[in-house]
């Protein structure tokens, strides 16, 4: 995964389908959130119950990390922002095993449902932005593109790397093309 920022006005805004479909997934992931803080309380003590739910969000969460953060804060940490959360929980489930016996402390859950409430609200939020201030290109750019106009500054683009969206949009601008 390479950063590739472009210069502003480089990308066209998403149409009212891809603001539209932007604003669910925004719902969708704020909707995990709360269920990640709904499940909280019964996830300490017995995480292996929660597991069908909470590991499709996990692997969610592991598939996309790397771009949420390093678009989101447009710096190009290659793959580093996942390597040391997996390091992060692996050794806070290492000092858990060597303290209890038992890798999947409370700890370990409290740490896991925190790396999981970052996840989903940065992403669920910068969702919600981007179909309000129909932000081109990558949802992720939605935050820096909101500091820009506060500011007074222009921000720079990214290309959604989710090909769903970014046919969306392509799918929308060739279309207003075509009726113009």
């Amino acid at each position: 995964m390479s950063l590739d920022l472009v210069a502003p006005g480089s990308l066209s805004k998403p149409g009212p389908i891809g603001r539209l479909v932007r604003l669910l997934l925004g719902v969708l992931c704020l909707y995990a959130l709360w269920g990640l803080i709904s499940i909280a309380p019964d996830f300490v003590g017995n995480p292996v119950g929660l597991l069908p739910n909470l590991g499709l969000m996990i692997l969610f969460a592991l598939c996309i990390f790397n771009y949420v953060v390093n678009i989101g804060f447009s710096k190009d940490w290659h793959r580093y922002p996942l390597i040391l959360s997996l390091i992060f929980l692996l050794a806070v489930a290492t000092v858990g095993y060597l303290f209890t016996g038992d890798a999947g402390t409370d700890l370990l859950g409290v740490t896991v449902l925190l790396w999981l409430g970052y996840f989903y609200t940065h992403l669920g939020i910068s969702f919600l932005i981007a179909a309000a201030l129909t932000t081109p290109g990558c949802e992720m750019r939605a935050i820096p593109d909101l500091f820009g106009i506060i500011a007074k500054r222009e921000s720079k683009q990214h290309l959604c790397p989710v090909s769903i969206l970014a046919g969306i949009d392509q799918w929308e601008k060739r279309r207003s093309l075509e009726t113009e």
